[in-house]
């Protein structure tokens, strides 16, 4: 083919080509998802959160049984001290396996002041779709105020909410 020929070539030449190459791509993509299910990709991580109850008064120590998590090193003092256990139902879906940070926020319920607040607990759903109930414990205060509890779950990257809900009002340790 002469040179001439060859430059003057119609674009439209190489559409058999590009479709080859357009399936061939398409073929194997399919296949890692048929082979290796979890790196199918998720349009949507979405969070619903239901049945929000406050149970008091909890004591630390009590809260780590009811979860059948070891008291470690800490102390009499620590494991004694008393608060309350916010219950939730969740559903998430899309974050399987991923840790999602937890953090809660205790306010006051007459002036909405921040009273203390800690993001030490990650939720790591075990599927795609999971739904089950969870336990936060916040230290109540020693007073006869009353307060409520955000909790907020963030998505994988601790700084995007996911999803947040507020405790029903409760009153403080004082009259307990």
């Amino acid at each position: 083919m002469s040179a001439a020929r060859r430059a003057s070539r119609n674009p439209f030449d190489y559409l058999p080509q590009i479709g080859a190459l357009v399936t061939i791509a398409a073929t194997v993509i399919g296949l890692v998802f048929v082979f290796r299910p979890g790196c199918t990709p998720q349009d949507v991580g979405k969070a619903t959160i239901g049945e929000v109850r406050v149970v008091k008064p909890v004591t630390f120590g009590r809260y780590l049984q009811h979860l059948e998590l070891p008291a470690g090193s800490l102390s009499r003092e620590q494991l004694r001290r008393r608060g309350v256990m916010i219950e939730f139902a969740y559903e998430i879906n899309g974050f399987r396996g991923k840790k999602l940070p937890l953090r809660w926020e205790l306010n006051d319920a007459a002036t909405n002041d921040l009273v203390d607040q800690d993001q030490a607990v990650t939720i790591t759903p075990s599927t795609n779709a999971e739904g089950r109930k969870w336990f936060v414990w916040v230290p109540a205060p020693m007073t006869d105020k009353r307060y409520y509890v955000t909790v907020t779950i963030y998505q994988p990257d601790g700084t995007v909410p996911l999803q947040d809900f507020d405790s029903p009002v409760f009153r403080g340790l004082g009259h307990a």
